[in-house]
This record gives structure tokens, C-alpha cells and sequence, in this order.
């Protein structure tokens, strides 16, 4: 049965229904922003990256400590911003393959209104799984979280009224020039150009020429109304192009606009009320490469692609020439003004004098410790000696260790951390070391501090991301205009810098000392020497850290004087020396040893080639190799003036993993042999660790016992990987120390010690 003609133009107007022949064209034409929408998508659904805990920044973002309509607004201004960038990036580079819409009242708004398709599915799935994640992982009333989506929504409407109102009073549609006269056109006016302050000009007739197959019968007209499209062809090819000349330039205008907003946000991010949630720095990211990419493409049209990998190619090629782009990322304190340290093996090698004298001064150090030790001690006999172990892992592992130390002490009644000589390990969990051995010392000085309250382990808990991803998306990627001054020198402030600061504030201040500080108090014995050991990216040896000299923690193993060892470790103090090296913050030292790739800069220090060093955790996730070194060195110290060591390991992953195999899909397949190296590093760790272990006791003839305090996690609990955590993720770890095996080996520790 055939089609009667009102059934065959329904069916024509459904078919050119213009959200349909937009989301067309963005399948057809706009890979890069369907790209941009799916990453997104994939972030809110918990596809991506949900291991080191992206998506929790998108579905409950924090402001200033606090999660709520604020945090939400804020975030949902964000993407009002970023939807306006993709209605102008599409308007721009594709609104003249409808020339109907220059017939239309306020034709840019129309135009995002008809664009609404990908934007309101993005927006509808974005609310159902923040409203999930609310309820079921930060414990918010179902009332609270209906204000928090309320206010995201807000955020979206306030910019999107604010871009509605400037394009109000700017655009103008056709019946405002008039209809002129049809005539045959001039060579010179069908070549009339627009301009714009970032676009490259176009011919706008030429393009109408090319956009006859977009053919639009209806549009929406508003949110309850859809009209028919009207004819384009009883106004001249002059008036339609002055209407998309003027749009044009607005948009272009209204894009600029955004970009100084951009940078002025940035440039203010050392004032905490502009310190942004980082899913809403995420977007304003967004939002500007959106811009960038709009203007390009403008300028190069289809060979935008081929040029830009021809500029990635050139730039990698000559990137040594071009030292005003490599900027480096400092460690705060050492002189950069030269000369340089040399980095080579007669640097890296110490003498037999220069160890010994270091570890006389061990000794020396070991002896008032041993005192402090006894002082302390009313049950008398040779004490156990305890070495720390912290794992690296971000927040989750800072407030872990804060969180069990300060736990584990307090039942011990301080012995812990009395009988503690050496804190050493990785990333977060020397933040959370740190922390408790300055509450440690604060109190052995005097001061009214309580190193047991909770309100410690939650500051080291607050938010450090939201500093870092807003400095990464306004500053670190462009021109690095801001400076810190330390003293007589000066830096450029980068993420790092950022990451500093926030952690200084949420720790009230604790870590404002330098390297050479703790000096005193580690050889008085009042306190556990810390070490700290980055990994050197130049050649994979490890950077040691330390207040006091410990050359025989860099000290190559010679078997016989024929064997020439290859040095592994490089004691920084020592090579810097002339860089002023006890001059450099703590703080900094810390960061170093916790830099994650990509989150955080690599740091560069001053020598000669530049050396480079990240995070601990690369070579040695919990220190022991450090902590067997130190063992090795002062073992006969430790036989005569102790009854054994303790190293107690502070883990923020189970050590024992039960192996589960996955169904691998064909890109799982693919990345499995890289993958499954990098995802095992931890594990790779272990098995050196315990292999070392095995060999290390028979020498020492005393023994040496391991309590792991470990924090357990199930598969569909999983704690994130981040500088971030959420309020389910803190209560998990608050609660932590109740599960049997941590009780179980604290039991063990206590009999241990006493």
C-alpha cells in the first residue's frame, strides 16, 4: 500500500528534522568532538581511568573542603562553558551548510537549541550516575543530592543565559538588512571574506554552494514548538551573508572572551576562592582546546590533521633547540644560577674514607637514639629496634599511614615510635610518615600537640588534586608566567608548586622547614632518620635523600677487588653541595619522592647532563631495599645493643592477591604483555623483597620480623589511586583497623616490643 502525500511529507520531516541532521553531521564530519563527548561519557559511567579516581571528580566535585551545591554550581557552569564552546565550534564551522537559519530570529540560539542532542544525553546520564555515586559512596540524603543536581543544572542554565543574552543583542537575522534586489552578482561579490579575531576569513558563499545535500524541512523553535524551515532563496546572497558575517564575528568575539577568562582564572589560582573544583578545570580545558581547534581548522581546513602531525614531528625534532619551551620544574631552595653539579660515575662513586666516617657518624647517631630508647623504656633489657616501611599510593596511602600509626602507638603506648631509628618508603606513605614523626618531635619539644587525634590523619586526607589539575589546565601546558620567590632565588610556579602549597595548608603549615633542619634532632636521637630515595628517570638509579650523610646507603658490593661494581645509588646532599642542598624545603623533598608521572612534573635538578627524578615507587614501593641496607651496614651495632629488629610495613594494598584471570578482549590482548608487567610492579617488588630478606637473616644471626599492616580492599571497593579521596573511601580506611589480621598483627607487635 503506497504512502499517501501526508503520511510521504511527515515522514520528509521527520527524516530532516534538524537535531537529526545535526547529529548527522557531527557522525559524519565532527570525529574530534564526538571523541571529546565519549571521553567524557566514559569518564561519568566509570570506564576510564577509575583506578587513580577521575570519575569521582566529575560525579561529586569539591570546593574548598566541601562538597555540595557550591562544588555543584561551579561544576555545572563549567559545562555551560564547554557546551557553548561545542554550539560555537559547531556553528562556526558548520552553519553555513544551513543558510535557513540566517532567515530565523536569534538564529545562534536556535542553532544550539536544535544542537541539543548530544549535550542533553550527556547531561540526563551524567545526573543518574552522580546521583548513584552520592548516595551510595558519599552517604548524601536523597534530598541533598536533588539540591546538589538542582545546582549543576543552575550552573549549565546561568552560562548558557549569559551567552543567550550576548548573542541577543548582537545577532541580527535577515529582515534586519532588508531583501535585497536580486541581480546577477559580481566575481568580486561572491568572493566577499569575513574576518575574525582568531579565525582565518571565509568565503561564506562559496560554502552555501556546497550545502545543498544538509537539506532541513522543521526545527525546533522552541521547547514546546517545532516549525517548518523557511526558504533562504527569496533573500539574496548579500543579505544571508551579511547575517552569517555578523554571527561570525560574535562568536568568534564571544570565543576570545572565553580564553581571557581562562587565563584570568588561572592567574588568580593562588587565591583559594578561585581554586576550582578539577572536573570543572577539566572542562575549562575543554572549552579552550575547543577554541584552539576551531581557529586552526579555520585557517587549514581539511589539511588541519596532516599539518598538525607534521608540527608534532618537527617540534619533537628540534625540541633541544628550543629551550624557552622546556621549562623545567624546580625543587624549591637549591641555586640553579650555577655552576652545575657533574653527574657522572666519579660523582656517584664515594670513597672508603668518606663511608666510614658516615658511618661512625651512624653509629654515633644509633647510640643517642639507644638512649632515648632505655630513657623511655621502664622494663629495661636490649630493646627491638623498629624500621618503618611506608607503600606509596597517593592520599590513600597518606591517610592510611597516618591513620594506623597514630593508632598502633597509641596501643603500644608510644613505643612504636620510640623505638622507631629509620622511616623509609614511597609516595603518599611518606607524607603520612612525615606528618607523625613532626607531630613526634612538636610534642617531645614541648608543644600542646596530641600526634593521637584523628584530626591529623584527616588532614593529610583533604583535597590536593583540585590545585594541581587547575594549575596543569590554565598554566603548566601554555606560558609560564608566574614566579615564587625562595629567598634569593626564584622559580616558576607550576602544579608542583601548587601541590606544595595546598598540602601546606591542609597540614596548617607543619612542613615550612628545609632538609639540613632535622639534622640536630636525627643525630641527638630524638627522632627516627627519614630517607627518602626518587627515582632518577635519566638512567633508573635512585636520588637518596637524607639529613644526614649516608654514603654506605650509595655503596656499591665489591666482591674482590677485581669485580667493578655499577653504582645504583646517588646521595643527593652530597652531590649538591655546592647547589645548597640542606637549603631545600621538605616539603619539596616529599613531593619528589611522590611524583607520579603526568600528575606531577618531573623534577630537574641542577647538574650536568639535567637529572630528572619521580616517584620512590618506581624501584622500591615500601623501602626496603633501603631498610636492608641500613641493616647490613649496623649490623653488628644492632647484635651488641639490641634484642632484634622489627620492620613494620604499612601497606595501602593487600600483599597476598589471589591471581584471577580475565576475559581479555582483543585490545586487552594486545597491551597484556606491557600491562601486565606495569600492573605486577608491586607485586615484582614483593618477591625481590622477600628473596632479600631470606639471604640477609642468616648473616645477621639475630632476628628480623616483619608486621605488615595491611589495608584490605575488595574488588568492588577499590580505593583509588589518587590525591584525592572520597567520604566512602575514608570511612573504609578509618575502619580498617578493625579487620581481624590488622588486629591480629598488632597483637604480634605488642608482644614484640615488650
Amino acid at each position: 500500500m503506497n504512502a499517501t502525500p501526508a503520511q510521504h511529507n511527515k515522514a520528509e520531516r521527520w527524516r530532516y528534522f534538524f537535531p537529526l541532521r545535526l547529529l548527522l553531521l557531527h557522525l559524519k564530519k565532527n570525529h574530534f568532538l564526538l571523541a571529546i563527548w565519549l571521553f567524557l561519557l566514559a569518564i561519568v559511567l566509570g570506564l576510564v581511568a577509575k583506578s587513580i579516581g577521575v570519575p569521582q571528580q566529575f560525579l561529586v566535585p569539591e570546593y574548598r573542603g566541601g562538597i555540595g551545591i557550591i562544588s555543584f554550581g561551579i561544576l555545572g557552569f563549567s559545562f555551560g562553558g564547554f557546551i557553548t564552546g561545542y554550539n560555537l565550534y559547531t556553528y562556526i564551522m558548520h552553519g553555513f551548510r544551513f543558510p535557513f537559519i540566517a532567515t530565523l530570529s536569534h538564529p545562534f540560539q536556535k542553532f544550539s537549541l536544535n544542537n541539543l542532542i548530544i549535550p542533553a544525553v550527556f547531561v540526563l546520564t551524567y545526573c543518574i550516575s552522580s546521583a548513584h555515586f552520592q548516595i551510595t559512596k558519599e552517604f548524601i540524603s536523597p534530598g541533598k543530592v536533588v539540591l546538589n543536581l538542582f545546582s549543576f543544572l543552575v550552573g549549565i542554565s546561568l552560562f548558557q543565559a549569559l551567552s543567550y543574552f550576548y548573542f541577543l543583542y548582537t545577532n541580527k537575522e535577515a529582515v534586519a538588512y532588508g531583501k535585497a534586489k536580486r541581480r546577477k552578482k559580481t566575481d568580486e561579490e561572491e568572493n566577499i571574506v569575513v574576518g575574525s579575531p582568531i579565525h582565518h576569513k571565509f568565503r561564506w558563499l562559496r560554502g552555501r554552494h556546497s550545502a545543498s545535500a544538509w537539506h532541513v524541512e522543521t526545527y525546533i523553535y522552541s521547547f514546546n514548538k517545532i516549525n517548518l524551515a523557511r526558504e533562504s532563496q527569496h533573500y539574496s546572497k548579500e543579505v544571508l551573508n551579511q547575517v552569517f558575517a555578523q554571527n561570525h564575528i560574535n562568536a568568534s568575539r564571544f570565543e576570545v572572551l572565553l580564553v581571557i577568562s581562562f587565563l584570568l582564572i588561572g592567574s588568580l589560582r593562588s587565591f583559594q576562592f578561585f581554586v576550582i573544583p578539577a572536573a570543572a578545570s577539566c572542562m575549562l580545558f575543554f572549552t579552550m582546546l575547543l577554541m584552539i581547534v576551531s581557529a586552526v581548522h579555520s585557517w587549514l581546513r581539511g589539511w588541519t590533521l596532516t599539518v598538525f602531525i607534521l608540527f608534532l614531528l618537527g617540534l619533537n625534532y628540534f625540541y633541544s633547540d628550543f629551550s624557552f619551551m622546556r621549562i623545567e620544574s624546580r625543587a624549591l631552595g637549591l641555586n640553579y644560577e650555577g655552576p652545575y653539579a657533574p653527574y657522572d660515575l666519579q660523582t656517584l662513586k664515594p670513597t672508603d674514607q668518606m663511608v666510614q666516617a658516615d658511618i661512625e657518624a651512624g653509629l654515633q647517631m644509633l647510640n643517642n637514639r639507644l638512649m632515648f630508647m632505655q630513657a623511655s623504656d621502664s622494663v629495661g633489657g636490649k630493646p627491638k629496634l623498629v624500621i618503618l616501611n611506608s607503600s606509596g599510593g597517593g592520599s590513600r596511602s597518606a591517610f592510611w599511614t597516618m591513620r594506623s600509626l597514630s593508632y598502633v602507638d597509641s596501643v603500644c603506648n608510644g613505643k612504636l615510635m620510640d623505638n622507631c631509628a629509620l622511616m623509609t618508603g614511597a609516595s603518599g606513605g611518606m607524607l603520612g610518615a612525615a606528618y607523625s614523626r613532626e607531630l613526634y618531635l612538636r610534642k617531645l619539644w614541648g608543644e600542646p600537640v596530641n600526634p593521637y587525634d584523628t584530626v591529623f590523619a584527616e588532614n593529610i586526607a583533604m583535597d590536593l588534586l583540585n590545585p594541581i589539575i587547575l594549575s596543569a589546565a590554565t598554566n603548566d601546558w601554555f606560558i609560564r608566567y608566574q614566579k615564587i620567590r625562595d629567598g634569593e632565588y626564584t622559580y616558576s610556579k607550576d602544579r608542583a608548586t601548587e601541590f606544595e602549597q595546598q598540602l601546606q595548608r591542609n597540614t596548617n603549615g607543619i612542613f615550612n622547614r628545609r632538609l639540613g633542619d632535622y639534622k640536630d634532632a636525627e643525630m641527638q636521637g630524638l627522632t627516627p632518620m627519614m630517607v627518602l630515595s626518587p627515582t632518577i628517570v635519566n638512567d633508573g638509579r635512585r636520588m637518596v635523600i637524607a639529613s644526614q650523610p649516608v654514603s654506605y646507603l650509595t655503596q656499591a658490593y665489591r666482591m674482590n677487588n677485581e669485580y667493578n661494581p655499577l653504582p645504583e645509588d646517588v646521595e643527593f646532599s652530597r652531590m649538591f653541595a655546592h647547589q645548597n642542598a640542606n637549603n631545600l624545603h621538605f616539603i619539596t623533598a616529599l613531593r619528589m619522592n611522590a611524583t607520579f608521572p603526568y600528575v606531577l612534573p618531573m623534577t630537574t635538578l641542577p647538574s650536568i647532563p639535567p637529572v630528572e627524578v619521580l616517584d620512590a615507587g618506581i624501584r622500591d614501593n615500601f623501602g626496603l631495599k633501603t631498610t636492608l641496607q641500613f641493616i647490613y651496614t649496623f649490623r653488628d651495632w644492632i647484635k651488641e645493643n639490641t634484642s632484634g629488629v622489627v620492620i613494620v610495613q604499612l601497606r595501602d594494598l593487600p600483599k597476598n592477591i589471589n591471581f584471577s584471570e580475565e576475559n581479555h578482549s582483543l585490545f586487552g590482548n594486545f597491551s597484556a604483555p606491557i600491562g601486565g608487567i606495569y600492573g605486577n610492579i608491586t607485586k615484582t617488588h614483593d618477591y625481590n623483597s622477600e628473596h632479600a630478606l631470606r639471604y640477609l637473616e642468616p648473616l645477621f644471626q639475630q632476628p628480623i620480623d616483619v608486621v605488615t599492616f595491611q589495608l584490605y580492599q575488595e574488588r568492588q571497593s577499590h580505593i583509588s589511586l589518587s590525591w584525592h579521596l572520597t567520604n566512602s573511601e575514608k570511612k573504609q580506611i578509618r575502619e580498617a583497623t578493625r579487620d581481624p589480621l590488622f588486629q591480629k598483627e598488632l597483637k604480634r607487635l605488642k608482644q614484640l616490643l615488650h
